[in-house]
């Protein structure tokens, strides 16, 4: 009989998952999010982190009391289990508890997100609440490949040999990624500020 080679196993190695939730019915949510946002930016400078030319929140998503931020917070807690259950399907969180921070980005016409990423967290994401049409890259999402090497030889079309990756999201969407990744946004080139809330997430046992 003629041996035949068959396919037993791929295991994903040092690969980094980006997962994409849909918040159905986002339309009030945003609404709400997007008058919190705005009136935040009104009683604080915010800060200076990644942003150019951008407001950047302090970084107390998750300790606010404002109605739409109290729904996002559970959304992104949820995503988060979720994603981590679909990579460790056993992960305890009966003995493990999230400890989170999160921020509001605004970032107007010009604006942009130099490249960065969030050490000493497992997994940052951020969510979409206003997403204005504008052509080419603009406000686009793009992460970092920080191998060493991985590009000397590639697999052409091949997402895990690619040097970086682009998305451009929506209102009512949630990325979630590790915090290592190296990410940027491009530059906002519509005429309206683009408002997200961004996260990072880790797991501490409970006491």
């Amino acid at each position: 009989m003629t041996p035949s080679l068959q396919l037993r196993h791929v295991e994903p190695l040092f690969f980094s998952p980006l997962l994409s939730f849909e918040l159905s019915a986002a339309g009030p949510l945003n609404a709400g999010l997007l008058s919190e946002a705005l009136a935040r930016r009104e009683a604080s400078p915010g800060l200076q982190r990644s942003n150019l030319e951008g407001w950047h929140s302090e970084d107390d998503f998750f300790e606010r009391q404002e109605p739409a931020c109290l729904v996002l917070r559970a959304h992104i807690l949820e995503a988060v289990r979720k994603a981590t259950l679909q990579l460790s399907p056993d992960f305890d969180f009966q003995q493990m508890g999230i400890q989170a921070e999160g921020w509001i980005n605004i970032l107007p016409p010009g604006g942009m997100n130099a490249p960065h990423a969030h050490p000493d967290w497992v997994w940052s994401g951020c969510y979409y609440v206003h997403t204005p049409e504008a052509p080419g890259r603009s406000g686009s999402l793009e992460f970092l490949d920080a191998r060493t090497h991985v590009r000397a030889l590639s697999i052409e079309g091949a997402t895990c040999s690619a040097g970086s990756y682009r998305v451009q999201p929506r209102a009512g969407e949630l990325l979630l990624f590790p915090s290592h990744l190296k990410h940027w946004v491009a530059p906002n080139r519509s005429e309206e500020s683009r408002v997200s809330i961004a996260f990072n997430a880790r797991f501490a046992r409970r006491r």
